[in-house]
């Protein structure tokens, strides 16, 4: 083993480490609550379940506008662990638990694009955030 292979390895035993939340992605399309008759989303094709990282790299918020309205964005990134199946644009991120913050269980995130590649230690994607 190169001393390449033995530190992306480190790192990516590390980056699995810091992974506190459990997500779904995939597609997920509209349906109503039977009991509620609450609109919900259902996921009819999953990509990926399990570990992950939810990350807003910073509190910067920038405006952009929109057809009649003014939208506030922020950054956010994905991390899956390396070696997990692809996750493609448009696919959706619901966040199913977190150890470290509760307030993230249950947001939704769109997928914006590929994650990097590389020598990278873990496959890491941009997100906006839809709820």
């Amino acid at each position: 083993m190169s001393l390449l292979t033995n530190a992306l390895g480190m790192g990516r035993n590390m980056a699995e480490a810091r992974m506190t939340e459990t997500v779904t992605i995939g597609r997920f399309e509209p349906d109503t609550d039977p009991v509620t008759l609450d609109p919900i989303r259902v996921l009819v094709e999953e990509r990926y379940s399990g570990k992950a990282r939810v990350k807003y790299p910073s509190a910067a918020v920038s405006d952009r506008s929109e057809p009649s309205q003014v939208v506030a964005e922020q950054d956010v990134m994905l991390s899956i662990p390396t070696g997990s199946p692809a996750a493609f644009e448009g696919d959706e991120v619901r966040v199913d638990a977190s150890t470290v913050d509760p307030s993230l269980v249950g947001r939704t995130y769109g997928i914006k694009g590929r994650p990097q590649a590389g020598q990278t230690t873990s496959h890491r994607y941009p997100l906006k955030e839809l709820s």
